[in-house]
């Protein structure tokens, strides 16, 4: 990647902290100060003449989250796997990260980069960034709360894959957002004692939710104006699931039933049931299952109401069944014929 061609020495100014910066003249001075944020880190290299190297940097912990405006002329670093989930929200430059053999570009205005538990290489032309050092769970709880979503449902965000961002989604600009919520923090650093009260670290978590799952919150959104249409969808979704249990129901068939998108279907169960879609159908079929064994019919067997209630896979069956109602279909239908 030839990121450097018409990359300068100077220094571009920082998210947040200018006024009190310490400029970095080595990327050993470098290295040292950001190890508050970058772990695992194994080299710097300057990617321009080294008495031209400049650095700067500004370092916040609010209520836990670390957080770093960084700036530098052009550098490469390598970087071992690490444990930590950050994310790297560019306000100019751009750069290229190898993540497992895969690349992730990111570009002021365009693009963020999101790496959970990973390390790899990494070049970068001059550059302003803010990395942000997050909590998954608190990530995913947050995410929850915004949607009214029970937080024993299943994981609404795909947390474990690191990935490009979009800055622009729709007529929103997540940059100028960072940036607003970066002057704050220059704002509250004048009295820093406020900072953990500010609760900032909430709205910084509650943009990254929307900024990391967009589809998700809007729709979401778009959904509530009509919300008793939207209740109406989705009874006729469940009418059709158990007028169908004994026959093969997919999700496109319950998108082309309840005329919704399939983002817009998955949120719809998971507000009503706490779960997806398809967990909804396995469920209901389950509790078919178990009435018809109860009836303790003489020459029932299991396998043959398991295959007529929608169920082919018989170990995966006995599996469901046991997990839902603590113990094997045969022994529900034993104890239903020995009555």
């Amino acid at each position: 990647m030839q990121l450097i061609q018409n990359s300068k020495s100077h220094l571009s100014a920082l998210a947040f902290g200018d006024r009190s910066t310490h400029i970095d003249e080595s990327v050993y001075d470098m290295r040292e100060r950001l190890k508050f944020i970058v772990t695992g880190l194994i080299e710097y290299e300057s990617l321009i003449d080294d008495k031209l190297f400049r650095h700067h940097s500004s370092l916040l912990t609010i209520n836990g989250m670390k957080i770093a405006a960084t700036a530098s002329t052009p550098i490469r670093s390598k970087v071992g796997k690490t444990n930590k989930t950050t994310l790297i929200i560019p306000l100019s430059g751009e750069g290229e990260l190898i993540v497992n053999g895969r690349a992730l570009q990111w570009r002021a205005s365009s693009k963020a980069v999101f790496l959970p538990n990973c390390g790899g290489s990494s070049e970068s032309t001059n550059r302003s960034v803010l990395m942000v050092d997050l909590d998954p769970i608190r990530l995913e709880k947050v995410a929850r709360t915004m949607l009214g979503v029970s937080p024993d449902s299943i994981s609404l965000m795909n947390l474990d894959i690191p990935r490009e961002i979009d800055l622009q989604v729709g007529r929103v600009s997540f940059e100028a957002v960072f940036r607003q919520l970066a002057n704050l923090l220059d704002q509250f650093s004048l009295q820093p004692e406020l900072l953990n009260q500010s609760g900032i670290d909430d709205t910084f978590y509650r943009n990254i939710a929307m900024m990391l799952c967009p589809n998700l919150f809007l729709d979401a959104s778009t959904s509530t104006p009509n919300r008793k249409y939207a209740r109406r969808l989705l009874d006729r979704v469940c009418q059709y699931i158990q007028a169908h249990l004994n026959q093969p129901i997919n999700l496109t068939d319950l998108e082309r039933v309840s005329c919704m998108s399939r983002r817009k279907l998955h949120y719809a169960f998971l507000k009503r049931y706490n779960c997806t879609p398809m967990q909804w159908v396995r469920a209901e079929r389950l509790a078919l299952v178990h009435n018809q064994l109860n009836r303790g019919i003489p020459g029932d067997k299991v396998t043959t109401i398991a295959l007529d209630c929608g169920f082919n896979k018989p170990a995966a069956f006995a599996d469901y069944y046991n997990t839902r109602f603590g113990e094997m279909p045969s022994a529900t239908l034993a104890r239903a014929q020995a009555r």
